[in-house]
């Protein structure tokens, strides 16, 4: 019946329920800028690095891993403008981010996307 997708979505809201929740609109470097030169499947698997402003003690910038699920787009392109729900891979490390902060995406040296936060709500007791 191809209900892979929703399977997939019923999972990650039960990750979001316990963890929290952040949305953001990623605005994805294109393919001339060096950002993507393809799509990617929005579902969960991509697993880029985030500048979410987090800093060693010896003040280094530290980048976090999270897994990315679009809404609204299976497959987003190069250039293109979505919404997001980054998972984090340590979710306690994303908890002082409120609506407004610009977080930033790698997949490799360059920038591959900026995001702007437009909800967070915390993880349920």
């Amino acid at each position: 019946m191809m209900l892979e997708r929703s399977r997939s979505w019923c999972e990650w809201r039960g990750w979001e329920v316990r963890h929290g929740i952040v949305r953001a609109t990623l605005n994805l470097v294109g393919a001339e800028d060096g950002g993507r030169w393809t799509a990617f499947s929005g579902d969960g698997r991509l697993r880029p690095m985030w500048d979410i402003g987090n800093h060693s003690a010896g003040g280094a910038r530290e980048l976090s891993i999270a897994r990315l699920w679009v809404e609204y787009a299976q497959e987003p392109g190069p250039g293109e403008a979505v919404e997001v729900r980054p998972a984090p891979m340590s979710p306690e490390r994303r908890r002082h981010l409120k609506c407004g902060d610009v977080i930033t995406m790698y997949q490799a040296r360059p920038v591959a996307g900026t995001a702007t936060v437009i909800e967070v709500v915390p993880p349920r007791s």
